[in-house]
């Protein structure tokens, strides 16, 4: 089992689940559900077009953070909306594929999704191989359709060069 990461001060009001504090932008069912790993395409929207953290909500200030799937760095872009630093560093070890400690993505989706059609994105990856992810430092970024999945929004580093990229640790399955 592995222990429950600090939690730093500005998340301490958030709410939580197993544990771990449920990011801002992530939805839930009407029963409390919290859906970890999903996200809507209006709090996507709002977050990528407000520069709000995904995590905790507020302004992101003079640096970010966009967590990136190896796949992502060819396309310079990221599906994923920017967090600040600290909830990036919470993240990195809170979030089981960030951290590296999921060998797979979910191989099927939760119950009461059931008859709610996947994302293409979602489809690509439904059970394969976990991906490595990488830190992209950013100053700002601007927001395109991402050039593979032209319904989807993207925070995009290929305009504005980032601050520095570095892979997040992983694990050797």
């Amino acid at each position: 089992m592995t222990a429950t990461p600090d939690i730093p001060v500005h998340l301490v009001d958030r709410p939580r689940s197993g544990g771990l504090v449920v990011p801002w932008l992530t939805p839930a069912t009407s029963t409390g559900l919290y859906l970890f790993g999903k996200l809507t395409d209006l709090s996507q929207y709002r977050c990528l077009t407000r520069t709000l953290c995904q995590v905790c909500g507020h302004r992101l200030g003079e640096r970010a953070v966009l967590f990136a799937r190896e796949s992502d760095l060819a396309y310079q872009c990221t599906a994923e909306p920017a967090v600040c630093p600290p909830c990036a560093a919470y993240s990195s070890r809170a979030c089981p594929m960030l951290a590296g400690r999921r060998s797979r993505y979910r191989a099927s989706e939760h119950p009461v999704l059931a008859g709610i059609p996947l994302s293409a994105d979602q489809l690509l990856r439904q059970a394969a191989p976990a991906a490595s992810w990488y830190a992209v430092w950013v100053r700002d970024y601007d927001v395109i359709r991402h050039p593979a999945q032209p319904t989807t929004l993207a925070a995009s580093w290929r305009r504005i060069p980032p601050l520095r990229i570095r892979p997040l640790p992983t694990r050797d399955w």
